[in-house]
């Protein structure tokens, strides 16, 4: 395939009137959620589906809900930031990423992160409607470094991430991807980290 050229890329909300038979990503669970799940969790408000579009294509989807993460989550010294403000929720809103696919057809290209700053764009103008601070995203284990990389951080030690990692590598020298690429580890993005480097 040849180079992607960004700005064709246009960011839509789902409608089940196109056509997802040619949407193929490597995690099994994506392809499910938005062949059979995405209408019906937008009917019943649980969360928004946006398509990536290319060329009429649908290269890649996002799913934003909201969602809150407890502070013993946070790791770092986020206790003692917030105590230093005088805040003392055990408990911070926050929005999800839900689901987040690239088709396969399209992978190593630069969309992923492309996608991922789009995300970032449309999650800062909610931010100015609502409060929040924080992203919460169950990363698959195979999309671990890709979160990373996007400066998101872990939630649990290093140990258990590894531990993840161990047995998403055993389950994938048995063939049985469908377990494989359920193993999830919950990271997170801080909003407010995010704007003061970028101001």
């Amino acid at each position: 395939m040849s180079k992607i050229d960004f700005k064709k890329i246009k960011i839509k909300l789902y409608d089940n009137s196109y056509d997802f038979s040619q949407f193929s990503c490597k995690i099994p669970d994506l392809n499910d959620f938005l062949k059979k799940d995405a209408n019906k969790q937008k009917n019943a408000m649980l969360n928004v589906t946006y398509l990536a579009m290319y060329d009429e294509k649908i290269i890649g989807y996002f799913t934003l809900s909201t969602d809150n993460i407890k502070i013993s989550n946070l790791q770092g010294d986020y206790e003692k930031k917030f105590k230093d403000k005088d805040v003392y929720y055990k408990v911070f809103p926050a929005v999800k990423i839900g689901r987040f696919g690239i088709d396969k057809r399209f992978e190593n290209k630069g969309i992923g992160k492309f996608l991922f700053y789009r995300i970032l764009k449309t999650i800062i103008s909610i931010s100015k409607l609502i409060g929040f601070r924080f992203i919460t995203i169950n990363s698959y284990v195979s999309a671990y470094g890709f979160y990373k990389k996007m400066q998101c951080k872990d939630t649990i030690k290093q140990e258990k991430i590894e531990n993840k990692f161990k047995k998403f590598k055993r389950l994938i020298s048995q063939n049985n991807y469908n377990e494989a690429f359920k193993i999830t580890i919950f990271v997170f993005f801080d909003l407010h980290e995010f704007y003061h480097q970028s101001s």
